[in-house]
């Protein structure tokens, strides 16, 4: 097999272990019969368990693990027959610096022999991770190190419920063990870590090029929106300044400036202002650094019904105290952005009448839904439409998720941004 070790032959060393223990030739026999058996599989699993079934015919054990060390000062466990909180952990990296065997694993001791683990103090120190010999009643152990090319790999421990069960010779047989799958477990660890890393690299690749791909969407997007404003200012603003410069020009002609004369330029200015306050606030939302999410998205609101000139109903509540105003500001404006997107997408496409905007926490997430009482949204939508893929960019950009659906319990829409926690921090 491919970048694994061949065992037609045992290694001189397992052979010299061998050569000095009794009933030499019944270990031997044993040793090639497990030799064999792990020889085809390439799951950590199977190859265990072979190797656990085989040995127990030669040394008697209720439990066996195997420690591989990694280089970041943590280790892996991987169990046979009995598991426990060692291998089966959430997260199965611990320190070793807390590991009962660390003294084995940093070449300290040759290997441990203990007639009772639970009375040994080298198992029991401040910090220990030694629950799991009381939980699995492990007594009597013998604990030998696995070597490649002369460096410690990891560990190879047998142990039994009963006490006083395990003497040196024993242990001399369990090092020529541990000497015979080193090399085959060394081998296995790299080849998983390599397709771990092909994977991870194949991963962050696709993520790459999406986040590229919807960062030039996104541009493309926000080109467009600059040039929306643009002809805003061209054609609305600069016209009304121009108006305004005509009728005081024709004002200054006269040489006489009436009551309601002065009312109507008054009103023109104020009119004016307010268009480039409502330009201004689109491009910097002055409100969100001033006075927080909610108020920022209610001033959105009130303007959007100014602007449409229909009637609309809205509320929006926070049921979060206020956390969604601890986020970082890059977050907290690209989650204001993307409710922005959303409500004018429900102004201009849903017919809605009424748009509510709620702020709440799940376990991992801060959660924002924008509900409206239009007429729904179609699946075509969701796929093509310019402002969604805005949306899912923006959400893609602080890693949050949004999800888009039809509300079950009325007419509309809901639109969902998650922030996961992670993110936010």
């Amino acid at each position: 097999m491919n970048g694994l070790p061949e065992y037609d032959e045992l290694p001189a060393r397992v052979e010299r272990v061998l050569a000095a223990m009794p009933n030499s030739e019944e270990a031997l026999a044993c040793f090639l019969a497990i030799a064999k058996a792990i020889a085809g599989p390439t799951d950590y699993e199977l190859v265990l368990e072979n190797f656990a079934d085989g040995l127990r015919t030669l040394i008697p054990h209720d439990h066996l693990d195997i420690v591989l060390l990694h280089p970041s000062g943590t280790q892996i466990c991987y169990e046979a027959r009995l598991h426990t909180t060692w291998s089966h952990a959430h997260n199965p990296a611990k320190p070793t610096e807390t590991s009962p065997i660390r003294a084995v694993l940093r070449g300290e001791l040759p290997y441990i022999l203990t007639d009772d683990a639970w009375e040994d103090d080298r198992f029991h120190f401040e910090g220990a991770d030694s629950k799991p010999l009381f939980d699995a009643n492990l007594r009597s152990r013998i604990i030998v190190p696995m070597r490649v090319q002369g460096e410690i790999i990891g560990s190879l421990a047998i142990s039994s419920h009963k006490v006083n069960y395990y003497d040196a010779d024993l242990a001399g047989l369990t090092q020529g063990a541990a000497d015979l799958v080193s090399a085959y477990l060394f081998a296995l660890e790299r080849g998983k870590e390599a397709r771990d890393a092909a994977v991870a690299e194949s991963e962050a690749k696709g993520r790459e090029k999406a986040l590229r791909m919807g960062a030039l969407q996104l541009t493309e997007g926000m080109e467009r929106e600059r040039q929306r404003l643009g002809m805003d200012l061209h054609d609305q603003t600069l016209a009304d300044l121009a108006r305004i410069k005509r009728r005081m020009s024709r004002l200054e002609a006269d040489k006489q400036l009436s009551t309601q004369e002065l009312a109507l330029l008054q009103d023109d200015l104020d009119h004016c202002l307010a268009d480039v306050r409502h330009i201004v606030e689109a491009m910097k939302p002055g409100v969100l650094q001033l006075f927080g999410f909610s108020e920022a998205v209610d001033a959105h609101l009130e303007r959007c019904m100014k602007h449409s000139r229909r009637s609309l109903v809205w509320d929006v509540e926070d049921r979060t105290g206020g956390k969604v105003d601890k986020l970082p500001e890059t977050v907290r404006t690209a989650v204001y952005r993307i409710v922005q997107e959303a409500v004018n997408n429900a102004l201009k496409h849903a017919d809605c009448a009424k748009i509510s905007v709620t702020v709440s926490t799940r376990e991992k997430s801060i959660d924002v839904c924008v509900d409206d009482d239009g007429n729904g949204i179609s699946e075509d939508a969701v796929k093509s439409a310019s402002g969604i893929n805005n949306i899912r960019t923006r959400a893609e950009l602080i890693s949050a998720t949004v999800n888009f659906e039809n509300r079950h319990d009325d007419a509309g829409t809901r639109v969902t941004i998650s922030v996961p926690y992670a993110a936010a921090s």
